[in-house]
């Protein structure tokens, strides 16, 4: 996808995240405000500091959410955070970077001390066009040998109340010379799926990977949204999504499918693969379960409002949202008898998902910080 219609995509899916959020995450507890007030600014000549951290996590939308920050706490008081969004693959120079963002959240910073103990404050806020101010934290960080830590909360969405939490730490001085040197130590390279042909679509830079086993593995950029199986018989190809045969239209060797990638709020973008010569490809080695769509993985899965729970073992347990092909790990569970315990891997998590297991019809369900429980 030429890169205007990615960034289109990445806002449109964004702004899907965002409505799937309650409140928030809860901001960390060294940005909580403070008893009282800190004191003054500590005598003594100009400094300056430097602040870096990430925040990752895995999943078919990991492109919009990981980021890297870049926090410089300047000699005449202010603060500026730069966000870079490293998943997508883009290491150019920052200047016209569209992964790369300046002066993402911004604010001031000083020297104090709370509860007796020297610290620097850093108050941060996303500004937006209008000057307007959002998102607004003020944080603690405290020196351990030379070494500096706090915990960001940053917005998802700019203005939303949707936020995640990056672990920043830093020294005093300069650690990466400019916004460049910062975007190549944290720049990642795409590695794609081992497969055995493609489609393409080169205009929106989608790809559909073809692998050994007959599996389908769909991608918009770096994500993946859908996934499928293929065979390939008499010099035709069938494709499947979701369980559903796709329409492939044959021109000589040339096979052509298309795809949907709801990104929610309304929005879709429609892919058109193309692959120009199937008679490259050899038919795909036979499944081990004889050619039908891949199984879902887990012992058991629960309904919940739209959610499917799917258990996957003795504990462990996934999240999927289905309708948007979204899906979260590193949730546990307990089941008495009857009754269903839930615990996700943050409040802010278990949050996201509880505003849709009410709105959709989970009112039967109870939510209790970060867990939800369901007597059967």
């Amino acid at each position: 996808m030429k890169m205007k219609k990615l960034l289109a995509a990445v806002l449109s899916a964004l702004m899907l995240v965002s409505l799937l959020a309650a409140c928030g995450g809860s901001p960390s507890s060294n940005s909580q405000a403070p008893s009282e007030e800190p004191s003054q600014p500590t005598e003594g000549g100009s400094k300056t500091y430097q602040f870096w951290g990430t925040y990752e996590e895995s999943g078919e939308n990991a492109s919009m959410l990981n980021a890297a920050f870049l926090l410089n706490l300047n000699e005449d008081g202010t603060a500026v955070a730069d966000k870079y969004m490293f998943a997508n693959f883009d290491a150019s120079d920052a200047a016209t970077n569209p992964t790369f963002t300046a002066s993402y959240m911004s604010g001031t910073w000083k020297e104090v001390e709370k509860d007796g103990v020297a610290c620097l404050q850093i108050k941060l806020a996303y500004v937006d066009e209008a000057g307007t101010e959002s998102n607004a934290q003020t944080a603690y960080a405290y020196d351990v040998a030379g070494v500096y830590s706090f915990d960001l909360t940053f917005p998802v969405v700019p203005g939303m109340s949707y936020t995640r939490v990056a672990p920043m730490e830093g020294k005093e001085g300069q650690t990466y010379a400019d916004a460049n040197a910062f975007i190549q130590a944290y720049k990642q390279d795409f590695t794609a799926p081992e497969h055995v042909g493609a489609f393409t679509d080169a205009d929106n830079n989608g790809t559909a990977y073809l692998q050994a086993d007959g599996t389908l593995l769909v991608y918009a950029g770096y994500d993946k949204f859908a996934d499928g199986t293929w065979t390939l018989a008499d010099g035709a190809i069938a494709i499947t999504l979701g369980g559903e045969a796709v329409d492939v239209t044959m021109d000589g060797n040339k096979a052509t499918f298309t795809a949907e990638r709801n990104l929610g709020d309304g929005n879709a973008v429609t892919y058109t693969f193309v692959c120009e010569d199937i008679s490259a490809l050899s038919a795909p080695e036979a499944p081990a379960n004889g050619g039908e769509e891949p199984a879902e993985e887990g012992i058991a899965s629960y309904e919940a409002g739209g959610l499917v729970l799917v258990l996957l073992d003795d504990t462990n347990m996934k999240v999927k949202y289905p309708e948007y092909g979204m899906e979260r790990d590193g949730f546990t569970y307990v089941l008495d008898g009857d009754t269903l315990t839930v615990t996700a891997p943050g409040e802010d998590v278990l949050g996201a998902f509880g505003q849709i297991w009410t709105a959709m019809g989970g009112e039967t369900w109870t939510i209790d910080g970060s867990t939800a429980t369901k007597a059967g």
